[in-house]
C-alpha cells in the first residue's frame, strides 16, 4: 500500500497537462508590469487612493470620513437637513451651504444666524482637517439681475459671498495658503434646468422657477488634498498627514 501512495505523489505531470499553467503565470506577470508602469507615469488624487484602499480593505485612509461625520452630526443636531448638505466622493468632500442660511438676498453678509451654524463646522475644518488637504470655497447665484448699487453683476455677488465664508475660516485660524475662491454667478446649475435657458425657465410654473432658482443660490466648500510639492514647501518640518499635528497649532 505504502508503495502505491509513494508512486501516486511522485509521478510526474506530463509537460503538456501544467503548461497552461506557464501561460497564465506568463500574463499575470505582464499584467502586473503594465500596471505598475501605468501607476509609475500617472497621478491619482489621494483621496480616490483612500477609497480604494477602503474599498479594498476596510479600513479608512484620511480623516475626510471623521470631518463628514462630525459636520453630518451638527447638521442632524440642528435640523439642517434642507440647508447644509455633504457628499465624499472621489473628488473630496463637498459641504454645501444654502444661501437662505448664509445671505440676505442681494447680500454678501453672513446672516447673525447663520453663526450658529457655521462656527461648530469652521472648527472641524480649523482643527480636524489633516493639513494635506485644500479648500476651495465657491459661490453661486440665480439668474436675477443686481438692482441694487453695491455689487455690479452677480459673478461680483458671488465671488464676494465666497470670499466672505474664507475670511470666517481664515478668522477661525485656518491657514490662508491652503484656500481659495472662485465665484460662478448663475452659470453652474444645481437642477437639470439651466438658468442661461430662458425657454426652459419660461415653461417652468412660478413655484417650480422660484424653487430652482432658490437651489442655485448657494456657497459649497470643496476639501481635497493638496498638490504634495506644496504641502512640502508650505509645512517643510510638518509631520505629515495627521489632524493631531497639524501646523495651525503653530500659527
Amino acid at each position: 500500500m505504502s508503495g502505491l501512495i509513494q508512486e501516486r505523489f511522485t509521478e510526474e505531470i506530463p509537460t503538456g497537462q501544467a503548461g497552461w499553467i506557464v501561460s497564465y503565470a506568463d500574463m499575470m506577470t505582464i499584467l502586473l508590469t503594465f500596471m505598475i508602469l501605468l501607476l509609475s507615469i500617472s497621478t491619482i488624487a489621494q483621496t480616490k487612493y483612500d477609497l480604494l484602499v477602503q474599498a479594498f480593505t476596510g479600513e479608512r485612509a484620511g480623516n475626510l470620513y471623521e470631518v463628514q461625520e462630525k459636520i453630518d452630526r451638527i447638521i442632524e443636531e440642528q435640523a439642517l437637513g434642507g440647508e447644509v448638505q455633504t457628499l465624499l466622493d472621489d473628488e473630496g468632500l463637498k459641504v454645501q451651504f444654502s444661501n437662505a442660511l448664509l445671505f440676505d438676498s442681494g447680500s454678501a453678509d453672513l446672516r447673525p444666524r447663520a453663526l450658529p451654524v457655521i462656527e461648530p463646522i469652521e472648527r472641524h475644518l480649523v482643527h480636524d482637517l489633516a493639513p494635506n488637504y485644500g479648500l476651495v470655497i465657491e459661490g453661486y447665484t440665480d439668474d436675477v439681475p443686481i438692482v441694487s448699487g453695491r455689487y455690479r453683476s452677480n459673478w461680483e455677488l458671488s465671488t464676494s459671498r465666497a470670499i466672505h465664508v474664507m475670511e470666517r475660516l481664515k478668522s477661525a485660524g485656518l491657514d490662508p495658503r491652503r484656500m481659495s475662491v472662485q465665484g460662478f454667478a448663475d452659470t453652474r446649475p444645481a437642477t437639470e434646468v439651466d438658468l442661461l435657458d430662458t425657454r426652459a425657465l419660461d415653461a417652468l410654473d412660478d413655484q417650480t422657477r422660484a424653487e430652482v432658482r432658490a437651489a442655485n443660490r448657494r456657497v459649497v466648500i470643496r476639501i481635497d488634498t493638496l498638490d504634495p510639492d506644496l504641502v512640502q514647501r508650505l509645512y517643510p518640518t510638518s509631520p505629515g498627514d495627521t489632524a493631531s499635528d497639524s501646523p495651525q497649532e503653530n500659527l
